[in-house]
Formats: C-alpha cells, sequence, structure tokens
C-alpha cells in the first residue's frame, strides 16, 4: 500500500486532526536519533486525576507507541477510570506496556490489577512500569483465548501484535483460558475488565465464560476489531452475542479505523 493509499484511508476513517499527527509524526521523526541521547529513563504521564511513571526505553519518535495509544484513547481511559473503585479487582487483557494497569492502579487502595500481555517485550517493560509505580498486580505473560497451547504471534512495532499463521516476523507465545488460569492461581474474580487485543477478543472472551457466569463484574470495555475478528476466531456480531448472553447490557463508545468500542455493564452489579 503507497503512503498516499494509507494517508487516504486514514483521513478518511479519523479526519483531518488523525492524518495531520500521523504527518507531524513522520517528520519529527527524522530527530529520532537526537531524542535517543536525551530521553529520561522514565517519564510521567496523566489522565484526569491518575498518574503514573513509564519506561521509556523503547519510546521513539518515529514508531507509534504507548505514548500515541495514550493521546488517541484518552476518553477511553478516562472512562475506565471513572468507573472504578478503589477496591476493585481491575483485569487488564492486552496490557502492552501498562498504560490502563499502572494509571488504574494508581487509584486503587484494596483493590488489585490482573494483567495479561504475552510477548515478551512489552511484558518486561510492563513489569518495570508496574514495580516503579508500585502498582499491586499479579502478572501473566500469556495470549488468553479458548485453548490451552501455544501460538505464533506477529509482531509490528510496539503495539500491532496480533496471533497470527506464522508468517512474516512472529514469536511464539503460551495460550491460555482465562478460566483456567483464575482456578489455578486462585485469582480474583473481575470487577471492571478491559480488552484490546487485536482480533483475539472472540476467542478470549470464549475462555472466560465460566469466570463471568459466576461472578459478574460491573464493567467491561472492549475493542472490537471488525476485520481482524473474523480472520483469528469469530466475528464482531459473536462478540456482542457472547457478552449480551454473559447478561451485559453494550453501549457504543466510538470507533478507530474499522474497529469499534465498546462498554458492557452489568445490571444486577452496575454501579
Amino acid at each position: 500500500m503507497s503512503v498516499l493509499h494509507r494517508a487516504y484511508r486514514l483521513f478518511q476513517s479519523e479526519g483531518w486532526r488523525a492524518l495531520a499527527a500521523a504527518v507531524t509524526k513522520r517528520l519529527v521523526g527524522k530527530f529520532d536519533f537526537l531524542y535517543q541521547r536525551i530521553k529520561p529513563t522514565y517519564k510521567s504521564y496523566s489522565v484526569g486525576d491518575a498518574s503514573a511513571e513509564f519506561n521509556m526505553a523503547y519510546r521513539r519518535l518515529d514508531q507509534h507507541d504507548f505514548v500515541d495509544d495514550l493521546r488517541s484513547e484518552r476518553r477511553l481511559i478516562e472512562r475506565v477510570l471513572s468507573v472504578v473503585d478503589d477496591d476493585d479487582v481491575f483485569y487488564d487483557i492486552g496490557a502492552n506496556v501498562g498504560i490502563y494497569s499502572c494509571l488504574v492502579g494508581t487509584q486503587l487502595s484494596s483493590g488489585t490489577v490482573v494483567a495479561f500481555e504475552p510477548t515478551p517485550d512489552a511484558f518486561g517493560i510492563l513489569q518495570s512500569n508496574v514495580e516503579r509505580n508500585d502498582i499491586d498486580a499479579r502478572l501473566f505473560d500469556v495470549a488468553l483465548t479458548n485453548e490451552n497451547g501455544t501460538a505464533h504471534m506477529s509482531v509490528r512495532g510496539q503495539t500491532g501484535h496480533e496471533l497470527s499463521d506464522g508468517d512474516g516476523e512472529t514469536v511464539d507465545v503460551e495460550t491460555r483460558r482465562a478460566d483456567d488460569l483464575v482456578t489455578e492461581h486462585g485469582l480474583p474474580s473481575p470487577d471492571v475488565i478491559k480488552i484490546d487485543i487485536e482480533g483475539a477478543e472472540y476467542l478470549a472472551l470464549d475462555g472466560f465464560r465460566e469466570t463471568l457466569a459466576d461472578v459478574p463484574c460491573h464493567h467491561l470495555f472492549c475493542e472490537i476489531h471488525s476485520e481482524k475478528v473474523t480472520e483469528i476466531g469469530g466475528s464482531a456480531e459473536e462478540v456482542e452475542e457472547l457478552l449480551r448472553s454473559q447478561g451485559f447490557e453494550l453501549e457504543y463508545l466510538g470507533e478507530r479505523r474499522e474497529n469499534y468500542f465498546v462498554e458492557a455493564t452489568h445490571p444486577s452489579v452496575a454501579k
């Protein structure tokens, strides 16, 4: 796909602001060699009243990374923070380097974070960020699906990680059913869940049915990747149907390219 074609698709899906930001990033990226010499080891970022420090080891001006996600997902992060109580258990599925884990974790007193991130580099940074911010968390370097085993995961940049058929640059990751992990490790049931796993959302939820049915969580936030999910397993419609079958009511929170966000609330425990 040519640069012009990518630019046109970005403009169509997200408008002028997103296109301008992408062009700016490309131009600023030319000075990345200087930035690498002066960047701090950790830097603090805030969303609303929540603030956390993040490891800058893999931060680059010419690549999409967690700072770009902080900006593009700010409204979603604010919404997640607004529904979390200080004694909640927060599950971060597809934690990457821990944006949600750390920002939510700083708002908890007696609550805890349970985070899942299968890619080795991101998991290492996640660990350092959680330790840096003194977050009470349990971390698992696994991909949640509906089967226990192994799978190939493609690695594109710092945030574009997805299950794949093994073509291109991949790493082998362990796959686990959430229901089995909860039982084996005695994990507390989640009160709030965030899911962003690049098309594997149906598989993860399919392996989570028993836990969600046993003790319903009051909020679940999921980015549904309409195209990727059909390639990896399931469909956008099946994700929604599964959530509704678990007693959730869905609200649409907006779109990002071919993806969209839903907030699922459980009437029996909604706060």
